[in-house]
């Protein structure tokens, strides 16, 4: 089931479970990202490091050789030629002994992946300056990656002692910075487990052990940890919302309901509300939708000036297709200074699902400045596109590719896509196999030309751009459901599809596209109960009319018509020109 906008999981105050305690650490100062393969480096020093100053004793000549690697290196970096900019760094360094150019050449060399320059760097950094966080940071992640953890130890071990906000603290620091290695889990918490044999009696040590121990999954290994730290400080609230947090992902929210009701019984005023919404977060992460829906409505019933919890509620009733309550939750917030752009920008969206292609304008029109200002944007010209004015809004798209070079590629995508929503295949064909000549090996651009191709019937042109991102990355969990979607739909191929939609379960077994993809195969392959179950899934994760169609049509296979009727009717009451739901009761009804 991919050939449509792929399904939409509620994201509303989408929160990793980790996420709130960090606040402390990050206000202690967080750790900078290292360069790797999702991450840029961090700017660790000053983005042009001045020249060291007289008062490095350097000569004449030799002030002027460092100043000479100093401009050579920055010119460089300027190319996009952090390699040699690294080089040129350390080679001024070489003659000045100063940390900030230490700083600079290891920014330099993280940025160009010389991992060993870099740890040469860094090591020289911290000789010159022996408290600084920075260079441990990025010698503990380097050595972490290296497997080396003594290093990483050592490092860790000095953050923890050294931090200005006392052991605790450098526990969250050190916990979060080894949280960034995605690869890493066991080797961080072996680390961990020997630094907290520094430290058996301080709470923070056995809460930062948690937090990576979730970070990781390891849920038993996080919640032995969190009820330690808890047993140790019993009036911690960080220490209570992280064993909450552990508890919710582990499913055990009447327990998790227990603590909370304590903190909120000694929370007063706005205390409240930030533990109810702390912990609507967490469920809503964990996807435990009507639990966070109780929270949500609780904060608005307390105080009903809650813009946080009327947002949310908004979200989860647009995402739920239920546009009368999300049209009521955000209107009183669009003229909020704050708040008004992100509510203007989901009115809008309500009004496109309602086929209110003017009012959506003029909603969209509305937010000029906030995180929704591109978005809102590139929605007004699929709207446009939609009123038949296709010249008009993709005019706009490259107005804003003018304005923002670096989102050029994600314009084009969001071009083609409001052309083929528009029914506009030939040009969004046209679209995609430009940018592919440029970018041939795109899994985006080849996996939306893919539903060109399929809209125009083409499936062997179709299949063949998917199996094109299957070759470069085999575990695209999205390209594998893609597939086996289409060979469901329009190929009598059906246990071939049941093998892709199974490996794509496999990797993305949340994804309420892929979940009802399998519901469909399993209809396809004559397993009607299994298809049952799998859709009913789907469709209590995503109110979605394609899902709908699909349950109703494995509904009325079983002969449960009355049923059938019933989640068609519900369906259409808020998608009454959905194609395939609507063509789907028209057949099987007639």
């Amino acid at each position: 089931m991919s050939f449509r906008p792929t399904l939409l999981r509620s994201a509303i105050l989408s929160l990793a479970l980790f996420a709130t305690p960090w606040v402390a650490v990050r206000a202690a100062g967080a750790p900078a990202p290292i360069a790797g393969p999702e991450t840029a480096a961090p700017e660790i020093a000053s983005e042009s490091a001045p020249a060291p100053a007289d008062a490095l004793k350097l000569t004449p000549e030799q002030q002027m050789q460092v100043q000479f690697h100093v401009m050579a290196g920055e010119m460089a970096a300027g190319r996009g030629q952090p390699g040699l900019a690294a080089e040129a760094f350390v080679k001024a360094l070489e003659l000045a002994p100063d940390a900030q150019l230490a700083g600079r050449a290891t920014q330099l060399a993280l940025s160009a992946g010389d991992a060993e320059t870099a740890k040469l760097a860094a090591r020289r950094w911290l000789e010159l300056e022996p408290s600084s966080m920075d260079a441990r940071e990025v010698l503990s992640r380097l050595a972490l990656r290296d497997q080396d953890l003594d290093e990483v130890y050592a490092q860790s071990l000095e953050m923890i002692r050294g931090h200005a906000g006392g052991p605790a603290e450098g526990f969250r620091h050190v916990a979060l910075l080894l949280s960034m290695e995605p690869e890493a889990g066991p080797r961080a918490l072996e680390v961990l487990d020997r630094l907290v044999a520094q430290y058996p009696k301080l709470a923070g040590a056995y809460y930062a052990h948690a937090l990576v121990a979730l970070r990781f999954e390891k849920i038993d290994v996080a919640e032995k940890s969190a009820r330690e730290a808890l047993r140790l400080k019993s009036d911690g609230r960080d220490e209570t919302l992280l064993l909450i947090g552990v508890l919710v992902r582990k499913g055990a929210l009447p327990e998790a309901d227990t603590y909370v009701a304590k903190l909120l019984k000694k929370a007063k005023g706005e205390e409240r509300a930030e533990v109810r919404m702390t912990y609507a977060r967490l469920l809503l992460d964990a996807s435990h939708r009507e639990h966070a829906r109780t929270q949500l409505r609780e904060t608005l019933k307390e105080d009903d000036k809650n813009q946080d919890a009327r947002y949310a509620l908004g979200v989860m009733a647009f995402t739920d297709s239920e546009y009368e309550q999300a049209e009521r939750l955000f209107a009183p917030l669009a003229a909020d200074p704050e708040r008004g752009g992100d509510a203007s920008y989901q009115l809008g969206r309500i009004a496109e699902a309602r086929r209110e292609w003017d009012k959506a304008l003029e909603h969209y029109r509305k937010v000029n400045t906030g995180g929704q200002a591109i978005e809102a944007a590139v929605r007004q010209a699929a709207v446009m596109t939609r009123l038949g004015k296709a010249a008009e809004g993709r005019a706009l798209i490259d107005q804003l590719r003018r304005q923002f070079p670096p989102l050029a590629p994600r314009l084009t995508l969001a071009e083609a896509e409001m052309l083929l929503d528009a029914n506009l295949n030939d040009e969004a064909l046209s679209v995609y196999d430009q940018a592919l000549q440029k970018s041939p090996e795109d899994s985006g651009l080849l996996y939306g030309r893919s539903l060109v191709h399929e809209r125009m019937g083409r499936f062997p042109q179709a299949e063949a751009d998917l199996r094109r991102i299957l070759a470069s990355d085999k575990d695209d969990a999205r390209a594998m459901n893609a597939l086996g979607y289409m060979l469901a739909v329009n190929t009598d191929r059906f246990e071939e599809a049941h093998k892709l939609i199974e490996a794509a379960l496999q990797r993305s077994p949340d994804d309420a596209a892929v979940i009802d993809s399998m519901g469909w195969v399993l209809y396809k392959l004559g397993r009607l109960d299994e298809a049952r179950g799998y859709l009913e899934k789907a469709l209590g994760k995503a109110a979605d009319p394609e899902i709908s169609a699909h349950l109703g049509e494995v509904l009325w296979a079983l002969g449960q018509r009355e049923q059938a009727q019933a989640v068609w009717d519900k369906a259409l009451a808020r998608d009454p020109e959905h194609r395939v739901l609507r063509d789907t009761v028209q057949r099987l009804t007639r």
